[in-house]
């Protein structure tokens, strides 16, 4: 039986690559399986799709040649992309009326805990209601990304990035404002 040699070039490309991938991935996971968790509302949903991102993410990074300038960025592109897709592939008003129910927390009154509920309800309804690429746009925000991480995940120019992101939460804001005055 013969053995199979490796060059060297290649296996110390290979632990290179691991290594990047391990660093990367103890950085960014936690973060991408809230993303996508707070956006289907499903353990199981966001816990695959977080997979499959990190499956694509190692695929792409292995592939020779191919670079991944914002590794970040790039994580939240697909994880949202692959978001979008789990949202049109199934019941649509399902998913959205999942993904912005109630959570409770701790505050000192039951009438506090009622109005800050009913607001982030209403929040959330609105926010549910919203195209899927600007709910994206908004938890993206809302995860601190960067006007230039953003503009690579969602392919908004980076100098539209905040113009947008403005449009969105003036929207939210007035639709607030008059549904809670109703």
């Amino acid at each position: 039986m013969s053995q199979i040699l490796f060059p060297d070039v290649l296996i110390n490309n290979i632990m290179e690559n691991k290594s990047w991938f391990d660093l990367h991935y103890q950085q960014n996971y936690e973060a991408i399986y809230k993303f996508c968790f707070r956006f289907l509302n499903c353990h199981e949903n966001a816990l695959d799709i977080t997979q499959e991102t990190f499956i694509k993410f190692y695929e792409r990074m292995n592939q020779s040649g191919t670079a991944i300038e914002n590794p970040k960025a790039w994580l939240y592109k697909v994880s949202g992309n692959l978001c979008l897709n789990a949202i049109n592939n199934k019941n649509r008003r399902e998913i959205i009326k999942n993904s912005f129910e109630a959570r409770t927390t701790e505050t000192s009154t039951p009438e506090s805990i009622l109005i800050r509920d009913e607001k982030n309800a209403l929040i959330r309804k609105i926010i549910g209601q919203l195209k899927p690429e600007s709910r994206l746009l908004v938890m993206m925000y809302q995860d601190g990304l960067s006007y230039r991480e953003m503009a690579e995940a969602t392919g908004i120019p980076e100098t539209s990035v905040g113009k947008t992101l403005w449009r969105i939460i003036e929207k939210i804001s007035q639709t607030f404002k008059s549904e809670s005055n109703e």
